[in-house]
C-alpha cells in the first residue's frame, strides 16, 4: 500500500490513518512515524555517517564513523526481519518538505510489481551499501522494498504551495480526499466535537454550534458568491480539538487564540473581493478583532451572520 490521505487542515486525516492501524491490529512496534518539514533532508530520511567517540578498549577516545538510520531504514529493515508481518511507515505532513529531495534515489523504489512472483517488491533497485549492509535479506548493496512494507501520507490542501509535488511522484501513491464533511459519534446519534459558541450579532448574543460555524465558514470561503477562495482555505471539524467537559468561556478562548488568527492572516488576506467581507467594518486590523471578540463585541459581517441564518434553515 501506498497512499496519501489529503484535505482541509482538521478534517481528521491523521485520525484516519490511526483508525485504519486500530482495525488492522497493528502493533507499535511495526509503525514508523515522522513529519515533514522544511528543514528535513535526505539524511533525516535515509540516515547519515554521524562521528562516535570509543568508549573502551584500546582505542577509548578514538573517534569512528558509525551509520545513524533514518526512519525510512529503520521501517525498512524491520520489515525484512519478516516478510509477513505488514510494516508501516507513515509520512505526516508531506507538502511541508521538499519530497523529491527528502526521498531521493529511493524514489526509485515506489514503483512496485502489480503481479507474479515478485508482486509488491520494488520494479527497480538503488544500490545503497550503507542501507543494505544490516539487512540480512539483501545479499548486496541491492535495496528494493518488500511487499509488506507499506507508506502512508497525509497532505494538507492548505498547504500544497508550501512545496508542490510533481506529477511523477504523486501517481506512484493512492490519494483519498478526506472530506470537510461533519462525522458523527460511533452511535450515529451526535455530532463529534460539537460545542456552542457565543457571536455576537450587533443586537444580541447568539449561541451557533461549532459544526454549523465551520460549515457555513466553508461555504462562504469557497464559493464564488462571497470569498471564492476554492476549498484550499476550507477548514475541518477537528480544526479546534474542543475539551467537551470544558466551559463556554474556554470553547471562546480555543476559537479566539487558533481560528481567529487563521480567519484574519490565512483567509482574508488571501481574498481579493471587493464589497464582501468576512469581518464587520468596525475590524481594521487583528488587535481590533481579537479585542472584540473577547469583549463579546460583533466581529463577523452582516452579510456572514446572514448566511449562519440561511444555513440553520437549510438555505444556503
Amino acid at each position: 500500500m501506498q497512499k496519501i490521505y489529503y484535505g482541509a487542515p482538521g478534517t481528521g486525516k491523521s485520525f484516519e490513518i490511526d483508525a485504519f492501524l486500530k482495525s488492522e491490529g497493528i502493533s507499535e512496534k511495526y509503525i514508523f512515524r515522522i513529519t515533514f518539514h522544511p528543514d528535513f533532508s535526505y539524511s533525516d530520511f535515509i540516515g547519515q555517517l554521524l562521528p562516535t567517540v570509543i568508549k573502551s578498549g584500546p582505542s577509548k577516545g578514538d573517534i569512528t564513523y558509525d551509520f545513524s538510520k533514518g526512519v525510512f531504514t529503520q521501517a525498512l529493515e524491520k520489515s525484512y526481519e519478516d516478510t509477513s508481518k505488514d510494516v508501516y511507515l507513515i509520512l505526516e505532513e508531506m507538502s511541508r518538505g521538499n519530497c523529491a529531495e527528502i526521498f531521493g534515489d529511493i524514489f526509485q523504489l515506489l514503483d512496485r510489481e502489480k503481479a507474479g512472483l515478485n508482486k509488491g517488491y520494488s520494479k527497480y533497485f538503488v544500490n545503497n551499501d550503507l542501507i543494505a549492509k544490516d539487512i540480512i535479506a539483501l545479499s548486496d548493496d541491492r535495496v528494493k522494498l518488500p511487499p509488506n512494507l507499506h507508506v502512508i501520507g497525509t497532505v494538507n490542501t492548505s498547504d500544497q504551495n508550501v512545496y508542490v509535488m510533481d506529477t511523477a511522484f504523486k501517481r506512484r501513491f493512492e490519494w483519498e480526499y478526506i472530506s470537510t464533511k461533519p462525522v458523527k459519534n460511533s452511535a450515529g446519534t451526535e455530532y463529534e466535537n460539537n460545542v456552542d459558541i457565543v457571536l455576537n450579532n450587533g443586537t444580541m448574543d447568539k449561541t451557533v454550534k461549532w459544526v454549523d460555524l465551520y460549515g457555513v465558514l466553508n461555504v462562504f470561503i469557497s464559493s464564488d458568491k462571497w470569498l471564492g477562495l476554492g476549498e484550499d482555505k476550507q477548514i475541518g471539524q477537528f480544526f479546534i480539538e474542543f475539551d467537551m467537559i470544558s466551559t463556554v468561556a474556554e470553547h471562546k478562548k480555543q476559537v479566539k487564540n487558533k481560528l481567529l488568527h487563521y480567519l484574519w492572516f490565512d483567509v482574508c488576506q488571501s481574498s481579493y473581493k471587493s464589497g464582501i467581507t468576512l469581518f464587520d467594518g468596525s475590524i481594521s486590523n487583528f488587535s481590533s478583532l481579537y479585542d472584540a471578540f473577547e469583549d463579546g463585541k460583533k466581529i463577523f459581517s452582516d452579510t456572514f451572520f446572514d448566511c449562519i441564518e440561511k444555513w440553520e434553515q437549510n438555505c444556503l
